[in-house]
């Protein structure tokens, strides 16, 4: 076997195809170089996807003339000198691979201008210099790159339509711009402008640019160190009304580098965990800042992908950001103001958050003047009325005099949900009329007030605050306040079986019934208490106290079929995925008629928990439509 040494050009080719897979390749590098030059305006113009023309364009430092032609030289940088350098890498470039890999593979000119020195124009293809000479041209650079891969036809064949290329690149300025919101990002397409951010050093300003009014709006601040490791997590992140069932609003930089990193991923939508639809994704603009001696972004030849030092840190540090951002409460508001509605065929499907994670801080008298509200906010302060709103829903404490419809005070308590049940505590009074209409109404102790109308389709629970109609999805509500009572009992191994007057014999399948004999100890830090009787049955002795008698078999033998599904999972996804179960199963449910303390019980509940914001299976507990939006219906306005 002949061993040789590969030409120059060869190598580079080779090279070439590590670096530049498509044209959206080419103008990330290209855009990079940019951003390490200092450029605060940068603009890529392309033609027929990047493939027939890609230039990009900036107001950088430039380069010396000298230097010029000596950039095309593979691994030349200005930005590492010696091994030390790499343990301290800020820029985004530093190989000195992109450029030699790019002109070996196109035609390929350069124009650039250092301050102080000359202009100069140098020309490659394949990796040939074709022309050097003097130009007159402003400080900056421009990188205009013609028929790429003109030279390696079988990467053509990779490659998708036009159009596809087009909104590659179009995706890779996007996510620098947002990267770097200081620098104002400019991308031209066939003649038509896609994408300008102002460079205004706001990243809601970039955010608005590029995903619109709908999408930035629903975006909240972002804002966490960790003194510990050593990081600062920030950025924009959805709230819970913003989400895909793709990835495509999850955007990740460390160290303004765009980056992919499955730590990242997973920390960010664990945090988001039981607050959107499952098989769902929230949005975020994540930045992390770290010292580059804890990360390592050599490990890939596109720099696409980082490796942090002690990834279970960075992990819990983007957790707890996410959490804390995400731990003020908001209800959807139907608002005709938003989009107005011309017809009154139907109600429309939008909604609008109140103010997003509200970060800073204020406060607001009640009408009465006698109870102050203190509230934090993001963009400005919030308007009163959702302050208002905001403040009555999530700390208000309500107490409220009792006016029942029918007359169901003796009913009994098998009948009632027994977190209801056992929760209860309400002032009965004795209607005046047999026949009036259920009007409740529920006084604060400033003065404020808000009033059940009552019970819609046997689902929703009606509640008039202020200028809003409030909808209680009962079955969400209550499935969350039963999961968080769970939960807080679990972290406290407090969980204590209820025992049954009589055990509860259930048949499974072979492979159900050894499951359960394998998680026995499990099911009893759950508050189950469950042991062999005879062939493929267990008897079920205590269940957690939010279980009926009639709950019991299926309830089982669904925990055990998740069991069997979840094998691969952490003990306490595990465990998060059971209680989920338990509480859905346990919950109150859609069609079932509440009677009145029933409802006047939950409603205080929810008023009281900072936590139902969804059920754990991610759908909304509460939403509210405005008054101005009914009058708009009923064209009164």
């Amino acid at each position: 076997m002949l061993v040789k040494v590969l030409s120059a050009q060869l190598a580079n080719m080779i090279a070439a195809g590590e670096v530049v897979e498509r044209p959206s390749s080419v103008a990330k590098e290209l855009c990079e170089n940019s951003i390490d030059a200092g450029a605060t305006a940068v603009t890529v113009d392309i033609t027929g996807g990047g493939l027939k023309k890609l230039t990009v364009t900036d107001n950088g430092c430039g380069l010396h003339p000298d230097d010029m032609e000596t950039a095309f030289l593979r691994h030349a940088t200005s930005k590492i000198s010696s091994p030390s350098d790499l343990d301290s890498i800020l820029t985004l470039g530093f190989r000195g691979e992109a450029l030699a890999s790019i002109a070996a593979v196109a035609n390929v000119t350069m124009v650039s201008k250092m301050d102080g020195a000359d202009g100069k124009l140098v020309s490659v293809s394949g990796g040939k210099i074709l022309r050097s000479e003097p130009i007159g041209c402003p400080v900056g650079t421009t990188v205009t790159v013609e028929n790429l891969f003109f030279n390696t036809p079988a990467r053509m064949k990779f490659l998708k339509k036009d159009y596809t290329e087009a909104g590659y690149i179009e995706e890779a300025v996007r996510k620098l711009s947002l990267a770097h919101p200081e620098i104002s990002f400019r991308f031209v397409s066939d003649g038509k402008e896609k994408i300008f951010t102002p460079g205004d050093g706001n990243l809601k300003s970039a955010a608005y640019a590029i995903y619109g009014k709908e999408v930035s709006g629903a975006l909240v601040p972002l804002d966490y160190t960790d003194e510990a490791y050593g990081a600062k997590i920030s950025g924009l992140i959805g709230n819970i009304t913003l989400y895909k069932k793709n990835r495509s609003l999850q955007s990740f930089y460390v160290n303004n580098r765009c980056i992919v990193n499955r730590t990242l991923t997973l920390a960010l939508e664990e945090a988001f965990k039981g607050m959107i639809p499952i098989g769902c994704f929230p949005a975020a603009i994540l930045k992390v800042e770290i010292s580059p001696s804890l990360v390592d972004v050599n490990v890939h030849p596109a720099k696409l992908e980082v490796k942090f030092f002690e990834e279970n840190k960075i992990y819990s540090a983007v957790y707890w950001a996410v959490k804390n951002a995400l731990s003020v409460k908001t209800v959807p508001v139907i608002d005709v103001a938003e989009k107005p509605q011309e017809s009154t065929a139907a109600m429309p499907s939008y909604t609008k958050p109140l103010s997003g994670s509200f970060v800073g801080a204020g406060s607001v008298k009640d009408s009465g003047g006698s109870r102050e509200y203190n509230y934090k906010y993001a963009f400005g302060k919030p308007e009163k009325e959702n302050v208002k709103i905001y403040e009555e829903i999530t700390k208000a404490d309500f107490s409220a005099p009792q006016k029942p419809l029918e007359e169901k005070a003796e009913q009994k308590a098998e009948n009632t949900s027994p977190l209801l049940a056992e929760e209860s505590k309400i002032r009965k009074e004795t209607s005046t009329a047999a026949d009036t209409e259920f009007v409740q109404t529920a006084m604060i102790d400033s003065g404020d007030s808000y009033k059940i109308i009552g019970q819609l389709f046997n689902t929703y629970i009606l509640i008039e605050e202020g200028e809003n109609l409030v909808l209680i999805d009962q079955h969400a509500a209550h499935e969350r306040l039963i999961y968080e009572r769970l939960v807080t009992e679990q972290k406290n191994k407090k969980i204590v079986p209820q025992m049954l007057l009589s055990p509860e014999t259930v048949r499974l399948s072979p492979t159900e019934f050894q499951t359960a004999l394998e998680n026995l100890d499990f099911f009893a830090e759950i508050g189950w208490e469950l042991e062999e009787f005879g062939a493929n049955t267990v008897a079920v002795r205590g269940v957690p106290y939010v279980i009926s008698k009639e709950q019991v078999k299926d309830t089982l033998i669904e925990i055990i079929g998740n069991l069997r599904d979840g094998k691969q999972e952490t003990r306490t996804a595990k465990e998060d995925r059971i209680l989920y179960t338990i509480a859905c199963r346990s919950a109150v449910k859609g069609h079932d008629k509440l009677t009145l303390p029933e409802i006047e019980e939950l409603v205080r509940q929810v008023k009281n928990s900072g936590k139902t914001i969804t059920c754990p299976h991610g759908r909304p507990v509460t939403t509210a439509v405005t008054k101005a939006f009914i009058e708009k219906m009923f064209k009164r306005n």
